[in-house]
């Protein structure tokens, strides 16, 4: 059941920092949330995801947890949290939370009391390991971290003691193989659940079990050295199922993983007694020179990953690129693209999730120098690159391309200055992206023919239409940058054609057979015998 409800209604990421700001400190906050509330139900958004919104020193933008029972002021009080669970409830919303459990923040006190005492039982709710050589001057493996460079970090005033940090050196790995570590964060998942929340998307939750600390193979820039011997062990795989039996099920929440590193024959374990959906990375990086996707490659992935019972879908959030510029190109037919791909995510089978600014066609900042960045990532890489003397013009291009900055610009929700995000004057924790005069929300409300409206309309078709949100799909032959489906429900069936491509395709031949079929919606206007695609054309018909 509640499957079904993710599948038809979809899942609208907020990014809390850079949503709406509502007390004009320039971060975005709760209250900004809930003064934006009956604009998201009436985009038809019933279920909300926030990134991180606990304490925290905000190295890793809230992804480095330093409490897991509270709200990081910045964010507001627990008063207004509640006051969210509130107005949601109200408006027909649910709220899903970010439970990010494979590593805390070196803040954490649970952190900080396995630092102080050695002999302390906080010391293995961590990853502890002596280095190898003499006095432990290597770090325990080679394994490398997801920010680069070595994923240990030695104790400080334990000469040859490292701990395990995935990511930063401020966010130390929890010790999933200990019976407390899984009991702490089986209290925070019911704390939140008993609060009104309808579940989590758990963040690189397939990593939480290390099967091995042997030394690794070689990695690369996208996968880190030793992700062999942490990614998907049956350790993994045994905690979700404990968890969601335990306390998920008999709260009938829900519980979505970012399965990083995971594989596409690896990701149908995953699904059924573990999780409702899961994210997969396969359709994030377009390859490590091209900066847009080729169609054929898009195509190619979304036929793939259809395969699971139920895939999440999507194509931006706070750690990708927006979509326009990656999966279509920028320029003429850019608006027809960011409908094309909206259109896509209503069409195929599993959840859609949408991420703030996709409803009105959000791109990536024209310029954002390294100094300006607030990414980790971006920075780190920048100075991994540096270290390897590998010239500016790639450096830059390289820290840019990975880095994370691009989808976390203010919203865009007027033209004005503060942009509707946050008051006149006010400097936004991170700059505005230069395109919000013309790309916002106000603009597009008085345009019957914005992303905006559109987004609206796919969404009610979505919802309304039990072929779309819940049907089976069947792929059919079609040219390579063209995706032709059906998706069928008992006695409904949606034929579905989209041109992935900025050229112009001739309709595939089943379309023109086909004399019962009638356009439910299209992101351009044409009549029920048009016989050619126009750049990034899409129609869904309905046939008898």
């Amino acid at each position: 059941m509640e499957r079904e409800f993710l599948c038809r209604y979809g899942v609208y990421q907020i990014y809390p920092i850079s949503f709406c700001d509502s007390d004009g400190d320039g971060k975005g906050d709760l209250a900004g949330i809930i003064g934006k509330l009956d604009y998201l139900a009436s985009l038809g958004i019933r279920t909300l995801w926030l990134s991180p919104i606990y304490p925290s020193p905000m190295w890793d933008m809230g992804y480095d947890i330093a409490d897991y029972f509270n709200i990081n002021p910045a964010f507001g009080t627990m008063a207004d949290f509640e006051r969210l669970m509130e107005e949601t409830r109200k408006r027909g919303m649910r709220v899903i939370m970010d439970l990010v459990v494979n590593h805390t923040s070196d803040r954490h006190p649970w952190f900080r009391k396995a630092l102080e005492d050695p002999n302390s039982p906080y010391r293995d709710y961590y990853i502890f390991r002596p280095g190898k050589g003499k006095d432990g001057r290597n770090p325990p493996n080679n394994w490398t971290s997801t920010f680069f460079g070595s994923a240990w970090k030695e104790v400080p005033n334990e000469k040859g003691m490292y701990y395990l940090h995935l990511y930063s050196e401020h966010q130390p790995d929890l010790n999933w193989e200990n019976e407390s570590v899984y009991q702490a964060v089986r209290k925070v998942v019911e704390y939140w659940m008993d609060k009104g929340v309808y579940g989590f998307r758990c963040d690189v939750i397939s990593e939480i079990c290390k099967e091995s600390f042997e030394d690794g193979k070689k990695g690369s820039l996208t996968k880190p050295t030793g992700h062999e011997h942490y990614i998907a062990t049956p350790g993994c795989h045994r905690i979700l199922k404990r968890l969601r039996k335990e306390v998920i099920e008999p709260r009938h929440g829900v519980l979505i993983g970012e399965c990083y590193g995971v594989e596409r024959d690896q990701a149908s374990a995953f699904l059924d007694e573990e999780l409702d959906t899961l994210f997969g990375f396969e359709i994030t990086d377009p390859g490590l020179f091209r900066k847009r996707m080729r169609p054929k490659d898009l195509k190619r992935i979304l036929v793939s990953w259809q395969g699971l019972s139920c895939n999440g879908n999507y194509f931006e959030n706070h750690d990708q690129h927006r979509s326009v510029g990656k999966y279509v190109q920028e320029g003429a037919f850019e608006k027809e693209g960011a409908k094309m791909l909206i259109t896509l995510l209503c069409a195929l089978k599993g959840v859609p999730f949408f991420f703030q600014g996709e409803e009105i066609g959000s791109k990536d900042y024209r310029s954002l120098s390294l100094k300006e960045s607030h990414d980790v990532v971006r920075k780190f890489l920048d100075a991994f690159l540096k270290g390897y003397h590998v010239p500016k013009p790639l450096r830059d291009y390289l820290s840019r391309k990975y880095g994370r900055d691009d989808a976390r610009a203010p919203m865009a929700f007027a033209s004005r200055e503060g942009h509707g995000f946050t008051k006149p004057n006010v400097q936004p924790w991170q700059k505005f992206n230069e395109l919000s005069d013309r790309i916002n929300v106000d603009i597009q409300e008085k345009d019957e023919t914005s992303v905006l409206n559109y987004f609206r309309e796919c969404l009610r078709l979505r919802q309304s239409d039990d072929a779309l949100s819940l049907g089976d799909i069947q792929f059919l032959e079609s040219d390579p940058e063209v995706l032709l489906f059906l998706r069928v429900s008992e006695d409904k069936k949606r034929l579905c054609v989209f041109n992935l491509s900025e050229k112009e395709k001739d309709i595939p031949k089943v379309v023109l057979e086909n004399e019962t079929r009638r356009i439910l919606i299209s992101n351009y206007w044409q009549s029920e015998k048009d016989d050619s695609l126009h750049p990034y054309e899409c129609r869904i018909y309905k046939v008898n």
